[in-house]
């Protein structure tokens, strides 16, 4: 089976270079993060475009770049129907001892952020003016996001890339680590079209198209399946 799960932002394909641009900086201390108010990050994009899959790399990846290991991570359910002073008590409870990361900040992870009810996001915005955490928010529906969590976020966009060439290389990338067939240009932009950002989608074209191959090079694009 295709492992197609990126293990680093750089195999990631976002929705534009700013966007990985300004990850990278956080990440090489180029940009300080926290600071400036903004200790979020909120990831919204469709289903399937890897928001979930990043929070875990972007924290692991944090704590290596101050010298630490694999990222402590409390991931918070959210739960539109229990007491958000419940959530508040105990996310302050866990940021009040000592830090558990390398990095001397507390790791929180919210999927599905706007689960929660707008007068819940609003009690959670005092709890973000803390100094000592980052939180990940990942979202499909921005607009139904807090305004005022909004501008504590660095916005990463994981929909669909407007460049095809960068689910090409990624796909490139995961033939040669997986030594698969290498299929041509023309078989997966097809596929990155149909997929429209969507990796679940993606790694079944692609898995699928590598199974109608015998030989390591096609010489014409696999038109039936994409």
């Amino acid at each position: 089976m295709i492992d197609f799960t990126p293990t680093s932002t750089a195999e990631m394909v976002f929705s534009d270079t700013k966007t990985k641009q300004l990850l990278t900086d956080i990440l090489c201390h180029n940009v300080s993060f926290p600071s400036h108010g903004k200790n979020c990050l909120m990831l919204f994009g469709v289903y399937g475009t890897g928001k979930t899959t990043y929070s875990k790399i972007f924290f692991d990846e944090y704590e290596k770049s101050y010298n630490g290991d694999e990222a402590y991570v409390t991931d918070i359910i959210v739960d539109n129907n229990k007491k958000i002073t419940t959530t508040v008590n105990f996310l302050n409870d866990i940021a009040n001892v000592i830090p558990l990361n390398y990095s001397n900040k507390h790791f929180f992870m919210f999927d599905e952020f706007d689960g929660f009810k707008q007068e819940q996001q609003t009690r959670l915005k005092h709890f973000l003016n803390r100094q000592n955490i980052i939180c990940i928010m990942t979202t499909n529906n921005l607009h139904k996001i807090d305004k005022g969590i909004l501008s504590r976020s660095h916005i990463i966009n994981c929909n669909a890339s407007s460049n095809i060439s960068d689910y090409v290389v990624r796909m490139r990338q995961i033939l040669v680590q997986n030594n698969l067939p290498i299929l041509d240009e023309k078989t997966l932009e097809g596929i990155a079209k149909q997929s429209n950002g969507s990796w679940r989608e993606m790694a079944t074209l692609l898995e699928q198209c590598c199974s109608r191959v015998n030989t390591k090079f096609v010489k014409k694009p696999i038109l039936k399946i994409v």
